[in-house]
């Protein structure tokens, strides 16, 4: 009995990483979504345009039942479109040009009250940056970045990149 238990042990040991591999690894990777691109009326491109920053804005907000709502709202034009379910939102929204596009990276938009926040934030992060205030300076680094995690936006991307107004220097 005792070796049936070592021998089963064993096994599971082994058998454990194989079975939590999954059978497509990082399929969304590597996943072209070029489908999406110029496959909506212009009317059906803009309502969804609108969805996708009425959808931002309520993540933002952690409003569950509006990101739900306009999440179906999308839904039903990418059904109509004929596009995929599993495509992403931001595949979509950025087919026309206006999605946030910086650096070769692509990530969500701000909405306007956070942009308008952001703004603020670096202006002031710029500031104790000149006065080398390090305390101001870690914490306005410390508060954009919670804003980038909030829209999946890495943490590598400059946060010139994501401010709304021309650089001074």
């Amino acid at each position: 009995m005792k070796r049936l238990i070592e021998v089963l042990a064993i096994l599971l040991a082994l058998g454990l990483p194989v079975a939590a591999q999954s059978e497509y690894p990082d399929r969304d990777r590597d996943r072209d979504y070029s489908h999406s691109q110029n496959t909506m009326t212009p009317e059906d491109q803009r309502a969804f345009n609108s969805e996708f920053d009425e959808w931002q804005r309520a993540r933002a907000r952690n409003d569950r039942d509006d990101i739900d709502e306009h999440a179906r709202r999308m839904q039903e034009i990418m059904e109509r479109n004929n596009i995929p379910p599993d495509t992403p939102f931001e595949a979509i929204a950025s087919a026309n040009g206006d999605g946030a596009f910086q650096g070769g990276r692509e990530y969500q938009r701000f909405s306007p009250e956070d942009q308008s926040h952001f703004d603020r934030i670096y202006d002031h992060w710029l500031e104790s940056r000149r006065r080398h205030d390090r305390n101001d300076i870690e914490k306005d680094e410390r508060r954009m970045q919670d804003m980038m995690a909030r829209y999946d936006i890495p943490r590598d991307v400059p946060y010139d990149d994501l401010t709304s107004h021309v650089r001074r220097y």
